[in-house]
């Protein structure tokens, strides 16, 4: 490449650095503004009123602030039920965040995942910049900060805004080493990684699967077979050592060795011969002798479960079908089908608006809604994959990044078909996922012309 090249090349660089920053700044300020207008409710938890100011309650939100005011009240080896039910990970956090002033939490809750959220985007676009995918990086940037309910999830009560933070930031520490290639700071950004999926494993168990297969990929790409298994065991004990502190607190409050208890009933809910692999209240599960503590119990269920699918193949792949669809669902319509109910999307989506009148709600759940929702599921699935394919096709450092967001979008829809079909599962990985259809669709529009500039490769 020519010196005048490289310096055309480092000033498109700089002015697109510029664009995601003051992109940044200006979500930041808007995001700032709608936490500040959230108006605050007093809602009933533990039976006794807890103001919720500053943030929405997400799915689950009853049971963080349950833990959470078992924790203030007790300290971190409360023995409440319910930190041992539910993984104590999330509620650890905003125990934590209570030393910025316990009045105002959830406003520093909202503020704190707002912080992450946006700088994790900003800087996994900026990676992306340095690659061969410059021209992408703006409008990956901008669908992750924009699409509405991933956005909006980060002034929400729930650990998914953190961990979808999480695998951007991680999957871009891995870009930048990929791209510069620095020895002397590979160890560092392998502990960080490490640390991340710690963190988010910590929060909710199941996404620690995919956190130590992308850092699997990465290392044995980036090192080779003879050296990498050392690379991998110190990886291995940073990611546990987050999750591990969870037992340790669980053992010295009740003494029970157990991250969380409902792994177990989890899975038999979305299990049996008359389970549709969605949540109900009665007809599913499957047979199971149980003895012993809550956490032998949970490891008993865990196992029936397991012998169920082995020994019910036709069932189980109809139920893994099922699960798909409601994984794979709109937020709302006739094939919604998961825990998103208080989706802040939902409150201002024109769909929803529509059910307010009955001839509204015969459109959404009629035949027409179900072609719109058959047609944004597949379309959203194959701009996706035809994402990853093109990346694929690169057949240098594209095609690892590609595989990398593919990995943890996949494990994490795999892991939910032995679990329970639920669209909320796909918040952690909606980051990557908006990645692939970003080149996907852009590369639609341009005629299938793929849009690559000169950038470094794996060799």
């Amino acid at each position: 490449m020519s010196k005048r090249n490289k310096l055309r090349n480092t000033q498109t660089l700089s002015n697109l650095e510029k664009k995601l920053k003051y992109g940044s700044v200006a979500i930041l300020i808007f995001k700032f503004a709608i936490i500040s207008r959230i108006s605050a409710f007093n809602f009933n938890v533990s039976g006794e009123p807890f103001l919720i100011d500053g943030a929405w309650l997400g799915a689950d939100g009853e049971n963080y602030l349950t833990g959470f005011k078992a924790l203030v009240n007790e300290g971190v080896y409360s023995e409440a039920g319910i930190l041992n039910y539910w993984p104590a990970g999330y509620p650890l956090v905003l125990f934590f965040l209570t030393v910025f002033g316990k009045s105002w939490v959830l406003t520093t809750l909202s503020i704190f995942q707002t912080l992450v959220y946006v700088y994790a985007v900003y800087f996994f676009s900026k990676q992306l910049a340095r690659t061969r995918l410059r021209k992408y990086s703006l409008l990956v940037f901008l669908l992750i900060s924009l699409n509405p309910t991933l956005a909006l999830s980060s002034i929400v009560v729930g650990y998914e805004s953190l961990t979808a933070s999480g695998f951007l930031f991680a999957i871009g520490i891995i870009i930048k080493d990929l791209v510069e290639k620095n020895e002397r700071n590979f160890l560092v950004n392998l502990i960080m990684t490490s640390a991340i999926f710690g963190l988010m494993s910590f929060m909710q168990p199941r996404l620690i699967v995919a956190g130590i297969a992308i850092n699997l990929l990465w290392v044995f790409s980036r090192k080779g077979l003879k050296i990498a298994y050392l690379f991998v065991v110190l990886s291995l004990v940073v990611t546990l050592l987050f999750p591990a502190t969870l037992i340790y607190r669980n053992n010295k409050a009740i003494g029970v060795n157990s991250i969380s208890t409902n792994l177990g009933v989890t899975m038999n809910i979305g299990a049996g011969d008359n389970a549709t692999g969605g949540y109900m209240k009665e007809g599913f599960g499957v047979p199971c002798e149980l003895s012993g503590t809550p956490s032998e119990q949970d490891n008993q269920r865990v196992k029936c479960v397991l012998g169920w699918y082995l020994e019910n193949p036709t069932k189980s792949l109809k139920l893994f079908y099922n699960k798909s669809i409601y994984f794979w669902s709109p937020w709302f319509g006739p094939l919604a089908n998961g825990t998103m109910a208080r989706n802040p999307w939902l409150t201002i989506s024109p769909i929803k608006s529509m059910t307010s009148t009955q001839e509204g709600i015969n459109t959404v759940y009629g035949n027409f809604g179900k072609f719109v929702s058959w047609t944004w599921l597949i379309g959203g699935l194959a701009s996706l994959l035809y994402g990853f394919q093109i990346l694929w096709r690169q057949k240098s450092l594209e095609r690892l990044i590609a595989t990398l967001a593919m990995l943890a979008i996949a494990i994490n829809w795999l892991v939910s078909l032995i679990s329970i079909g639920d669209h909320r599962f796909r918040l952690p990985i909606m980051g990557l996922s908006l990645f692939l259809q970003a080149i996907g669709l852009k590369t639609l529009f341009r005629g299938g012309k793929v849009s690559m500039v000169d950038g470094p490769s794996l060799r």
